[in-house]
């Protein structure tokens, strides 16, 4: 390997030939610039040329970090999960490309992210896209079952507006806007209230520690690829992420809440969510085809998430999340209900249902988006009484339950589809009180045993005293 110094301008520069493109057998070369003298380039060229040598070799000066993970991205887009691609392509474009997308990569060190983290921690928050509302009015409709019966004009809950007029061929309505119902005065102050809350400017540090995660990610392959001499983001120190205390309903919560959403639409979804744990993107892409009432199970296969605001399929969180889940005789039962009442929908509908598959959806077919669930938790919740938790949080609820129970830890961990039984020990053996209480009751009765057992603790604080 040889390599060359030339002078360009007031300033000296060097190159020197490196491996071919491995795609296009193209000739490459590795350079650099602005030296002031000759024997500055010669050094520096020597010295590139013994990183290259010892495979840390930089083969261009030039890559800004914007064009970097944009490049970087695509490239290794096939090697991983769609729902995470597109993760770390908003985390490049919100939290990456405003700030540092212009500076060289190899101008980026551990002093540089830490800049970049506390930034974002002050006021990287990216305000929520608004909502489009629709072009054109809804309007009233007479609708009609396939054997002629005249069914209500928009009843259903995607609908922009409702009517449950059933009209006749000649009412005067049909065609004319449906004017929206006006809020009571109670949800009128609740829209209020949430239009004056402001959010904190500031990005949760879990989110931080994400993108620190994603820009590890790509400086190891930058220092592969030879565009940085080594992986510098290790010399960052990404924030701290409180831990928060998980909040569980006991099992007469869970049945309090199946109680009163006994006349919800999903109540076989909220049933199937209390007796199995599953995730949300595992119920939200639960298939009818993979519900076997003969067999009573259900396969959980693909999933559906929700990345920076769509819905897309997945194949599951770990490798267990794909799985073949066996239902009880009541879940079993409420599942039937369930699918009778979804073929009857189809029968009425007939050419207007759209048939997306999934298990749970709304009269049309159409499925549900995965926050519409959560917040349709959130009122049924609210509702009853009970304590405020994220539906995630009944999984945990499930998941303590069958600890109590003494439920063998590797049967669990299976059916809420951990990657490993030790993770799922991790997570709820720690919050064991009851085995807590045993250990203390032994180990103190073996300690204050004996002499001490008839100890006066009253008499012997007046004493002291």
């Amino acid at each position: 390997m040889k390599g060359h110094v030339y002078k360009r301008g007031k300033n000296w520069s060097y190159l020197f030939n490196i491996d071919p493109d491995p795609l296009t057998g193209k000739r490459r070369q590795a350079n650099g610039s602005g030296y002031k003298t000759e024997r500055e380039a010669w050094k520096a060229c020597r010295d590139a040329m013994a990183d290259y040598d010892k495979g840390r070799g930089v083969t261009s000066s030039r890559h800004r970090v914007g064009d970097a993970l944009q490049e970087w991205l695509t490239r290794i887009e096939h090697s991983i999960k769609p729902s995470m691609a597109q993760n770390w392509r908003n985390y490049a474009a919100y939290y990456v490309f405003p700030y540092i997308g212009q500076r060289e990569v190899q101008e980026i060190n551990g002093a540089v992210c830490d800049a970049l983290y506390a930034k974002l921690l002050a006021e990287g928050r990216v305000k929520a896209r608004p909502k489009k509302r629709p072009t054109t009015k809804a309007v009233h409709v007479r609708r009609l079952a396939p054997d002629g019966r005249a069914l209500p004009c928009r009843p259903h809950g995607y609908d922009t507006v409702r009517c449950y007029n059933t009209h006749a061929e000649d009412d005067p309505a049909l065609g004319r806007p449906i004017e929206p119902r006006k809020l009571s005065q109670r949800a009128a102050e609740d829209a209020a209230e949430a239009a004056r809350r402001k959010l904190n400017p500031g990005l949760e540090p879990k989110t931080v520690v994400n993108t620190h995660r994603m820009l590890h990610r790509a400086w190891e392959d930058f220092a592969t690829w030879g565009w940085a001499k080594r992986n510098v983001v290790s010399d960052a120190h990404p924030p701290r992420v409180p831990r928060k205390g998980r909040k569980v309903w006991t099992v007469a919560q869970l049945q309090t809440f199946l109680q009163h959403a006994r006349s919800d639409r999903f109540f076989a979804l909220w049933v199937l969510e209390a007796t199995s744990g599953m995730r949300r993107c595992e119920l939200a892409g639960a298939r009818r085809d993979l519900l076997d009432l003969a067999a009573a199970t259900l396969e959980i296969d693909v999933t559906r998430v929700v990345v920076d605001g769509k819905v897309i399929e997945s194949d599951g969180k770990t490798e267990n999340a794909q799985h073949v889940l066996a239902l009880d005789p009541f879940t079993l039962a409420v599942l039937k209900a369930h699918v009778e009442m979804l073929d009857r929908e189809r029968k009425d509908l007939g050419p207007d249902y759209h048939d997306h598959g999934v298990l749970f959806c709304w009269p049309d077919g159409r499925p549900p988006h995965p926050d519409t669930i959560t917040r349709r938790f959130k009122q049924l919740a609210a509702a009853a009484g009970l304590p405020e938790i994220d539906l995630h949080d009944v999984r945990h609820s499930y998941a303590t339950a069958g600890r109590d129970a003494k439920i063998d830890w590797k049967a669990l961990s299976k059916r809420i589809g951990h990657a490993d039984v030790a993770f799922t020990m991790r997570q709820y053996v720690q919050t064991d009180l009851e085995a807590d209480r045993q250990v203390a009751n032994t180990l103190a009765e073996l300690i204050i045993g004996g002499s001490l057992a008839s100890f006066e603790i009253t008499g012997a604080a007046r004493e002291t005293g």
